[in-house]
C-alpha cells in the first residue's frame, strides 16, 4: 500500500492530547510518540504532551521558573516542533514519596483528583485557541477515556510495554487458565500455555501477576476501561517483526497497533528527562577514546533502588573484567562509601546520561540493563548484545525475549541466598558471554546486528510509520463524521 495522504484528508488542524504519568519509563515514549505524531502530518497535526505537574518542574525547571502561570494547566514549553508541554495534577505535586505512601495511596489520589484537573487542562487549551481532537493515555490514567468522552473526541491506550505482557494481563483477567495457574503454582519453570507466548515459564511472568501488589486492581480497572470501548484499538511501542505472535495473540478482543521502536528522537535537542544530565561532552568524548565495540555500559533505568551490596556486587564486577565501562548511579543509589560508588579503574561514573546516545556510540560493546522495555528497545535498535537482571514488573518477560526469542542477550540469575543481589561471578560470566571470542558470544553478537536492521526498517518509513499515518488517517475520518 503506499503512502496516505493525511492532508487530504484533514481539512482542519488536529490537536492531540498526550497524557502521561509521572515516571520516567512513561514519559520517554509518550514525548517520542508526540513527535511521531506531530511528524505523520506537520502541517495538520499539534500535540499537547500533559504530565503530572511535579513531573514538568522537573523535567524544564528553566521553563517552569520563568513561567508566571506555571501551575496546573500551564503551557510552559513549546518545542518549536509542534509539541507543548503542560502539567495535570496527580495529587503529588511535590512528587510521590514511597516512604510515605503506597501505591495503593498513590492510585486512590490520582483517581480522585486526576480527572478534574485534566478536564481543567482540556478547558485551558481550548480558551488558548487549540481544542483537543483526540486523547492518549498511558498507564493508569483510564479516567483520560472519560475525559475525552465529556469533551466528544475519541481516545486511545499508549502501551509503553510489550504486546507480549499486554497479552499477560489479558488473559490473566479475563481468567484464562493457562496464565492463573502459571502465575499461582510453585514451579518457576512451568510453561505459559497461551497461543504465541509459549516460550514463557511461570518465573518470566510479569512480577504483578506472581506476588502481592497494591497496582494490579488499577490494572484490572484499566483494562476494563480499554476493553469497554468498540472498537478496541491500543496503541504499542513494539513494531511488527518483534512480537507477531504477541500481536496477535489478543485478537479479535484488542486490535493492538505497532508503532514502534519509539527509540530515536534526534530532532528534539531538549532532554525533558527527570534526572541532571552529566556533561555530556565528557562522557561522549571517553567512549570517542574506547576501542570499538570496547565499552560496558551499566544502567538500571529511572526506578530501580539498588541494595548496598548489588552496587558493591556491580563494582567488583567492572574491576574484575578489566573492560573500559560507562557506568549510571543514580543520586538515589548512591548509599555507598565513595570507593564503591566512584570508577574503578578503568572507567567512568556519572549520574544520569542520554542513553540513545551512549548506545549507538561505536565503543559500546555491551549494556547491563534491568530489563526496561525503553532501555530493551533502545538496546535491539542500537544492535548491543546485553546482560540482563530484571527486578520487578515487565523486566522479567522482556528478558525472556530478548534471550529465547531475540537471541541477543543472556540473563544474569540472581542469589536468593545473598538477599537477591546478582553477583559480580554472574555479572561477569553474562559479559563475556556477549563480549567474549566464543561461537556463542559472536552469534549473540551477530543476531543483535541483525535486530538493529529490522529496527530500522521498521522506523525508516517502514510498518511504524505507516501504522502511525493510518491512525491519524482514522482519527481525522472518525472526526469528520462526527462533525458532520
Amino acid at each position: 500500500m503506499g503512502d496516505i495522504d493525511i492532508g487530504s484528508r484533514v481539512s482542519e488542524g488536529m490537536h492531540f492530547l498526550i497524557v502521561s504519568g509521572a515516571a520516567q519509563g512513561q514519559i520517554t515514549p509518550a514525548r517520542r510518540l508526540a513527535r511521531a505524531l506531530v511528524a505523520a502530518a506537520p502541517a495538520r497535526v499539534r500535540a499537547t504532551l500533559a504530565v503530572p505537574l511535579s513531573a514538568l518542574r522537573r523535567m524544564f525547571p528553566g521553563e517552569t521558573k520563568a513561567s508566571a502561570a506555571a501551575g496546573e494547566g500551564a503551557v510552559v514549553f513549546s518545542d518549536g516542533g509542534g509539541v507543548d508541554y503542560a502539567a495535570f495534577t496527580d495529587g503529588f505535586d511535590d512528587g510521590f514519596r514511597p516512604e510515605r505512601f503506597d501505591g495503593a495511596a498513590f492510585v486512590g489520589r490520582l483517581q480522585l483528583v486526576g480527572p478534574a484537573s485534566l478536564s481543567r487542562l482540556a478547558a485551558a487549551l481550548r480558551i488558548r485557541g487549540r481544542p483537543v481532537t483526540c486523547v492518549v493515555y498511558t498507564l493508569l490514567l483510564p479516567f483520560a477515556a472519560a475525559v475525552a468522552a465529556e469533551l466528544g473526541v475519541p481516545s486511545y491506550f499508549f502501551w509503553t510495554m510489550p504486546a507480549a505482557v499486554l497479552s499477560l494481563y489479558h488473559h490473566y483477567f479475563h481468567g484464562r487458565h493457562a496464565v492463573l495457574s502459571a502465575a499461582a503454582g510453585d514451579d518457576p519453570d512451568r510453561r505459559v500455555e497461551v497461543s504465541g507466548l509459549e516460550f514463557l515459564r511461570a518465573r518470566d511472568l510479569p512480577s504483578l501477576l506472581t506476588a502481592p501488589s497494591p497496582y494490579l486492581p488499577a490494572f484490572r480497572d484499566m483494562f476494563h476501561v480499554i476493553e469497554s470501548s468498540a472498537p478496541t484499538r491500543v496503541l504499542v511501542n513494539t513494531f511488527d517483526a518483534l512480537e507477531p505472535e504477541a500481536l496477535a495473540s489478543v485478537l479479535p478482543a484488542i486490535e493492538l497497533i505497532p508503532v514502534g521502536p519509539m527509540v530515536t528522537d534526534s530532532t528534539d535537542h531538549s532532554s525533558g528527562d527527570l534526572f541532571d544530565h552529566d556533561d555530556d561532552a565528557i562522557y561522549m568524548s571517553y567512549l570517542d577514546a574506547q576501542r570499538d565495540a570496547s565499552v560496558v555500559y551499566v544502567a538500571f533505568g529511572s526506578l530501580a533502588v539498588l541494595s548496598a551490596r548489588q552496587i558493591d556486587e556491580i563494582r567488583r564486577c567492572l574491576d574484575s573484567t578489566g573492560r573500559p565501562f560507562l557506568w549510571v548511579v543514580r543520586r538515589d543509589n548512591r548509599r555507598c562509601d565513595d570507593d564503591a560508588c566512584n570508577a574503578p579503574k578503568c572507567g567512568m561514573v556519572v549520574e544520569w546520561c542520554r542513553q540513545e546516545r551512549v548506545l549507538g556510540h561505536r565503543a559500546v560493546g555491551c549494556f547491563v540493563t534491568h530489563c526496561g522495555w525503553n532501555s530493551t528497545l533502545e538496546a535491539v535498535a542500537s544492535g548491543v548484545p546485553v546482560v540482563m537482571a530484571p527486578q520487578w514488573s515487565d523486566q522479567a518477560t522482556n528478558a525472556r525475549m530478548a534471550e529465547a526469542r531475540w537471541g541477543i542477550g543472556v540473563r544474569a540469575e540472581a542469589n536468593a541466598e545473598d538477599g537477591g543481589a546478582v553477583l559480580c561471578s554472574e555479572l561477569a560470566r553474562g559479559i563475556d558471554a556477549v563480549m567474549g571470542d566464543s561461537d556463542g558470544a559472536w552469534a549473540i553478537r551477530r543476531r543483535a546486528r541483525e535486530w538493529k536492521a529490522r529496527a530500522a526498517a521498521a522506523m525508516g518509513g517502514g510498518a511504524a510509520a505507516s501504522n502511525l499515518r493510518r491512525f491519524v488517517e482514522g482519527v481525522a475520518v472518525g472526526s469528520q463524521r462526527v462533525k458532520s
